[in-house]
């Protein structure tokens, strides 16, 4: 008979076991990952939470209460941990469902589509004793005897349970203007409530946890969540410690400004989105109905249409806001470039919410957003054409960006690729963690960010701060001039540059905290990014 969940849990608290641990991210995996990447919508960042949340069980693995079903649990943490990210992350998000339906874009066919996004936040509505039935039913696929087991019922018990719970949830999202059936909806939850997750993350999540605080005796554990959360495209958690050492060499005070800002933003803009969203459902819900007797109702309790909602103003006002927007940005080409073409409706409306007009400065900063939000989209489709050229020419890195032009799917704009330049050719098996491309030059000096891709993922930084090639190169000459000794402050590498850094980047580097630099780290053996057909 399979161990149960807490019984894994204890041999892993008490005896360190990772066999139990690495059981538990199996059967629970795609759970989290699935709830994560709902929520999202990205997989790069659902790999990310996933991790994160099985960090948290490998550094609290007694805290679970004792009933507790653990898939309870995690789906919790789950969207905790994804609400923590949309949030601290706004800016490079395209989750506005609300605005895509304010921008009178034809619906999907697909009831599924409209229940998705809305799923885990529903389900998070029920009483614990449902969602978990609801949890362990459909997204552990558990027959009903087993949902019973769990629970400590009977089978009929637990199907009354999971009936009720599936009718909740149809309640509710009858209340966001999504008419589906309780036949549809266990269907639609059969089918795609769970996704299989990459199959290297269970294995990464694994090693994790070996160097995790109950694996090591409990030791504080060097790599929190918030280290965690700040590479979006890391591939294995491992590496996560050079990817804290890059963020922490270039990430500056104004780059936290402008996280902050956004956090501010999406807080101040979160009310609105969900009254707007409930509006429009209650609206689309009267559109779907068919037409009623109309009866006599007293004056004093007649409910106002949804027409006539006080919020239509700000709806209004919000799209005049893209319009505007639109406008602004076919105007001043200058700031504008052609990755924008890859923007979404949902994106203008995401730049819009906190776009200014009324100077030069709120005029840069709103086209800066869009411009980080088409570097985003554009990041995976360029990993991607790397990796098949890659494949295409056993392993060798391509001598210019122009050369990945033929592996793009779908094709792209030929104006794009003369904006990036190689930083690193040859082998990619060379290249370790080295970043392979980046921009060549900034839009706004003063605000833009530096899209590049490594070795082991990619990201963004500083137009002004050094490229980690250049001061992993700096730190190597240091050492094998001062006789295998470390630098201890940042200052010490100017010297050891191949090329002198511009004064930006020479203020960006003396501006990295002591406690951050971490130049060890950039001495170790760096994995090589394993060339893949995307």
């Amino acid at each position: 008979m399979n161990p149960s969940d807490h019984d894994l849990l204890q041999r892993y608290a008490q005896n360190g076991s990772q066999a139990a641990f690495a059981e538990l991210v199996a059967r629970h995996l795609n759970l989290v990952y699935s709830a994560a990447q709902r929520q999202v919508r990205s997989s790069a960042l659902a790999e990310e939470i996933a991790q994160s949340v099985f960090l948290d069980l490998s550094r609290h693995p007694a805290g679970l209460k004792p009933g507790t079903p653990l898939v309870a649990w995690l789906h919790l943490v789950t969207r905790r941990t994804a609400i923590d990210v949309i949030r601290r992350e706004s800016r490079r998000q395209v989750r506005e469902q609300a605005a895509m339906e304010l921008a009178d874009m034809k619906p999907t066919p697909s009831v599924w589509a409209d229940v998705e996004p809305l799923l885990d936040e529903a389900v998070e509505t029920l009483a614990p004793a449902d969602r978990s039935a609801i949890l362990l039913r459909f997204f552990e696929n558990k027959s009903l005897r087993e949902v019973g087991e769990v629970l400590g019922t009977s089978e009929e018990a637990a199907q009354k349970r999971v009936r009720r719970a599936v009718d909740q949830l149809r309640t509710v999202f009858l209340r966001r203007g999504i008419a589906v059936t309780a036949t549809g909806l266990v269907t639609d939850l059969s089918a795609h409530a769970i996704q299989t997750a990459p199959a290297a993350l269970g294995t990464a999540i694994s090693s994790s946890a070996a160097l995790s605080g109950a694996a090591l005796g409990h030791a504080a554990v060097a790599v929190t969540r918030s280290l965690v959360m700040t590479t979006l495209q890391k591939t294995v958690l491992v590496t996560a410690v050079a990817a804290v050492v890059g963020g922490g060499l270039y990430e500056t005070s104004a780059l936290f400004r402008q996280r902050r800002e956004s956090q501010e933003l999406q807080q101040r803009t979160d009310r609105l989105l969900l009254e707007l969203r409930q509006v429009q459902g209650e609206r689309d819900l009267a559109l779907r109905r068919p037409p009623a007797t109309p009866r006599p109702v007293a004056p004093a309790t007649a409910r106002p249409a949804a027409e006539d909602s006080p919020l239509e103003p700000d709806a209004q006002a919000w799209l005049a806001r893209v319009n505007q927007l639109k406008t602004l940005a076919g105007q001043r080409t200058d700031l504008t470039i052609p990755e924008m073409q890859l923007l979404a409706e949902q994106d203008w409306f995401s730049a819009a919410r906190s776009a200014g007009f009324d100077n030069e400065a709120d005029i840069r900063s709103a086209l800066r957003a869009l411009r980080d939000l088409a570097k985003a989209k554009f990041r995976p489709q360029l990993s991607g054409a790397l990796h098949r050229y890659v494949d295409a020419h056993e392993g060798l890195l391509p001598a210019d960006p122009s050369q990945l032009a033929p592996f793009f799917d779908p094709p792209i704009d030929q104006a794009i690729l003369p904006r990036y330049e190689m930083v690193h050719t040859g082998k990619l098996s060379d290249a370790g963690s080295d970043w392979l491309l980046d921009e060549r030059s900034p839009i706004d000096p003063q605000r833009d960010t530096r899209l590049f891709i490594s070795a082991t993922g990619g990201g963004s930084t500083e137009f002004g701060a050094p490229r980690i090639n250049d001061v992993r190169e700096a730190v190597q000459g240091f050492v094998s001039a001062n006789n295998g000794q470390l630098p201890t402050d940042p200052a010490q590498l100017l010297p050891y540059f191949k090329s002198p850094l511009p004064p930006a980047a020479q203020t960006n580097l003396l501006r990295t905290p002591k406690d951050m630099f971490r130049p060890e780290e950039l001495l170790k053996p760096q994995p090589a990014m394993q060339a893949q057909t995307r």
